[in-house]
């Protein structure tokens, strides 16, 4: 659809939030390995392709009927096609305490300063990690930070003096249950202690002390909280979304239900897989497909089919990839060097790969047009 969008024939539009645009997996970097947030961060601006229109006026309110956007400024912006990717925000204030008594990385890169501000200066006593509602941004997260805090602690010298705790709503360590037994394995090694069925009720910051529903309390001296999460601002103005504000969003074309014209991608919608970016990238792959066909009316038609493909670091130089799609779970696997340093390539790669310049090598690795990879052919 190149020759459309230079001849004019198709305009792309891009409303966002703001001129930076932030690589969120970086926020564990930033909250326990020290990284400074102006290197995971580029302006917007030199991330898009020539012939995209870009706003940076936020969306006040989105009216499906009448086919418009309204901006924070007052703009109205009228469509043909919509992509929503409006995202998922951290709601701590919904949970009694937890706002002031937790420190939160997934609230932004100002936040995960703050977490590795407490963890750099810690030297004993308890942390607790707690998992405070689902669903969350990358589910490994909590993990991967009890193991990222494991490996800076013993870095330090001080781990023995340090009691590390992952506080959950599931059953076990990861929901997954083969991802688990490998999570379950190293905490056990290196110490974690995990107390499942840990749904959390209020948080008393005075007292260092949370409270499940469950009648459970947990005493700490550091409390890092994965919040609950929610849809955004915009789309529970406008309606579109369920009670949570995730919008209803068929799971193999990505339509949202009831609007043919209108597509949701990523951690916006309430289809029940990891809200990553991954996820994102696969779906819009699918989306952008198919809206080409319908406009040209030629090339190919798509579905999701469920490709994740999240990343976990085990600390130490190694990780582990939570693989699966809707038909498949994941697979048992052990960490490795090799994980590791995939994981920390496709983080360097992440900005020239906005472009599309790597998207070869995506579909190399995360497979395309086949029923392990993120799409497949569309049978109707």
């Amino acid at each position: 659809m190149h020759k459309q969008v230079r001849e004019g024939k198709v305009q792309i539009v891009l409303i966002g939030e703001g001129f930076r645009h932030h690589f969120q997996p970086a926020n564990l970097d930033i909250a326990f390995k020290g990284a400074h947030p102006d290197d995971q961060s580029r302006s917007e601006m030199d991330l898009l392709n020539e012939g995209v229109t870009f706003i940076p006026d936020p969306a006040e309110k989105i009216d499906l009927e009448n086919r418009s956007i309204v901006t924070t400024g007052g703009d109205v912006f009228d469509y043909d096609k919509l992509i929503l990717a409006t995202g998922a925000e951290a709601s701590p204030h919904s949970i009694p305490g937890l706002a002031e008594g937790s420190v939160c990385f997934h609230t932004g890169q100002g936040n995960a300063v703050k977490v590795w501000e407490s963890v750099s200066s810690f030297k004993k006593g308890r942390i607790g990690v707690l998992i405070a509602g689902v669903p969350h941004k990358c589910p490994p997260s909590p993990d991967e930070a009890l193991f990222l805090l494991d490996e800076y602690l013993r870095h330090r010298k001080v781990r023995r003096e340090v009691e590390l705790t992952l506080l959950t709503p599931y059953p076990r360590s990861y929901p997954a249950e083969r991802i688990a037994k490998v999570v379950g394995h190293l905490f056990d090694e290196r110490g974690i202690n995990v107390i499942p069925f840990f749904n959390v009720d209020t948080v008393d910051p005075a007292a260092r002390k949370v409270f499940s529903l469950e009648g459970d309390e947990f005493e700490y001296d550091l409390l890092i909280a994965i919040p609950p999460h929610r849809g955004t601002g915009v789309i529970r103005k406008s309606g579109l979304g369920d009670e949570e504000g995730w919008i209803r969003t068929d799971k193999k074309t990505m339509r949202v239900r009831g609007h043919d014209d209108v597509f949701a991608i990523g951690d916006a919608t309430d289809i029940p897989i990891s809200k990553s970016g991954v996820v994102a990238h696969l779906q819009s792959k699918v989306v952008a497909s198919n809206i080409a066909f319908e406009i040209e009316g030629k090339g190919t038609v798509l579905e999701y089919n469920g490709r994740i493909n999240c990343p976990m670091e085990t600390g130490h130089r190694q990780a582990i990839f939570v693989s699966a799609t809707y038909q498949r779970p994941p697979a048992d696997q052990s960490p490795s060097f090799l994980k590791y340093a995939m994981k920390k390539g496709f983080g360097t790669i992440y900005w020239s790969a906005l472009t599309g310049r790597w998207e070869w090598l995506l579909d190399t690795y995360l497979g395309d047009m086949n029923e392990e990879s993120g799409s497949v052919p569309f049978v109707g």
